[in-house]
C-alpha cells in the first residue's frame, strides 16, 4: 500500500464526524460518499467538502457502484473506510479494487454483529462496548479484524451518550490503525464459536412487557431507545407512551396487582409501576404527542393508581 495513505470514507451517521475530521486534519481524507436520504449527515459533510474543498459523492442503493467507482478512481483513493454506511459492497467493486476496503464497525466482533450493536450493547445490559475495524469481503461483519478498541458502558449510558464515546473513540485509533495497515498487517480471523448476529430493532424489540420483564431489563430498554425512538413503547387505554427515562426502586413486602399496575402516581413518589418478579420502576420522564413530560404528570390525562398499562 503507497503512502502516505488517500482515505476515503462512506458514512452514513454522526459517530463518523470526529473521525472525519481527524482524517481531514491529518491530510488524508480525499472523498466523501454519503447517501441521499440522511439530511445530518449530508448537512455535515457538504460543510466539510466546501470548506476543503474535498469532493461528496451523494448517491442512492442503486447507484452506489458507479459512484464508489467514481469516487475513488476521481480521488485517488488506494483506502477506503465505511463507517455505518447502510449498503453492502458489491463483489464488483471488491474484485475491482481489492485490498482497499475496510468497516468500522460500532461494536465488538464477533459477538455484536448486526445493524445496530449500541442498541443490543445496551438492551442487554454488556459492560463493554468498542469499535471493531476489520476487513470488509463478500460476508457481512465477518472480515478478519485489523483493529478492536473496548470502552466501558456504564449503568447510565444512553444510545446516543455510547454513540457519542464511539464516535471520539473511531477518531482516537486512527493512528494506531493507520499503522498497523501501512505495515500490511492482514487481521485476525473471527472465532465464529462465539459469533451472534442481531437484527435492527424491530417494533417488538422496543415495545414493554410487563409482565415478563423486570424493572432492571426495562430500564435498558429505555435506555437503549433514548433518544432514536424517544423511549420505549407501552400503552394506557390504546394511548401510546414512550419511557425516556427511569429508576428500579424497592418497594418493601409489597405483593397485590399485576404487572403493569400503577402502585403510586403523585409528584412526591412519581409514576411507579410494578413489573415481573415483583420489582418495581418508576417512569421519571415520559413522551406522549403532547410533549416531554416528567411520570407523574400523566395524571392530568386520567392515569390513577391501580391503572393498568398494557403488555405488547
Amino acid at each position: 500500500m503507497t503512502s502516505p495513505f488517500k482515505i476515503a470514507v462512506l458514512c452514513n451517521n454522526r459517530m463518523a464526524f470526529p473521525a472525519l475530521q481527524a482524517l481531514q486534519a491529518a491530510g488524508r481524507l480525499c472523498a466523501l460518499g454519503v447517501p441521499d436520504n440522511n439530511l445530518e449527515v449530508i448537512d455535515f459533510c457538504s460543510m466539510l467538502s466546501k470548506q476543503t474543498g474535498i469532493p461528496l459523492f451523494i448517491m442512492t442503493n442503486e447507484s452506489c457502484n458507479h459512484y464508489i467507482k467514481k469516487m475513488i478512481d476521481t480521488s485517488g483513493a488506494n483506502t477506503v473506510f465505511t463507517m455505518t454506511f447502510p449498503w453492502k459492497i458489491s463483489s464488483e467493486i471488491l474484485t475491482q479494487y481489492p485490498g482497499r476496503f475496510y468497516n468500522f464497525h460500532y461494536g465488538l466482533l464477533p459477538e455484536m454483529r448486526g445493524a445496530d450493536p449500541v442498541f443490543e450493547t445496551i438492551r442487554s445490559r454488556k459492560g463493554q462496548s468498542g469499535i471493531t475495524v476489520h476487513v470488509i469481503d463478500q460476508y457481512i461483519d465477518k472480515g478478519a479484524v485489523i483493529l478492536k478498541k473496548n470502552i466501558p458502558v456504564t449503568e447510565e449510558m444512553t444510545h446516543g451518550a455510547l454513540c457519542t464515546h464511539l464516535s471520539w473513540l473511531g477518531a482516537n485509533l486512527l493512528n494506531e490503525l493507520l499503522n498497523l495497515l501501512q505495515r500490511n498487517f492482514l487481521g485476525t480471523e473471527q472465532n465464529e464459536g462465539k459469533a451472534r448476529y442481531y437484527p435492527k430493532p424491530g417494533a417488538s424489540d422496543v415495545c414493554i412487557s410487563w409482565e415478563k420483564q423486570d424493572a432492571e431489563t426495562i430500564e435498558a430498554l429505555t435506555r437503549a431507545c433514548n433518544p432514536w425512538n424517544k423511549g420505549a413503547y407501552t400503552q394506557w387505554n390504546g394511548w401510546n407512551i414512550r419511557i425516556v427515562e427511569a429508576t428500579p426502586v424497592q418497594i418493601v413486602n409489597h405483593y397485590t396487582g399485576l404487572p403493569g399496575t400503577i402502585f403510586s402516581l403523585d409528584k412526591e413518589n412519581g409514576l411507579i409501576v410494578k413489573c415481573s418478579h415483583n420489582s418495581h420502576l418508576r417512569l421519571d420522564i415520559v413522551y406522549t404527542e403532547e410533549g416531554f413530560m416528567s411520570g407523574h404528570k400523566l395524571s392530568a390525562f386520567g392515569l390513577r393508581q391501580g391503572g393498568q398499562f398494557q403488555n405488547l
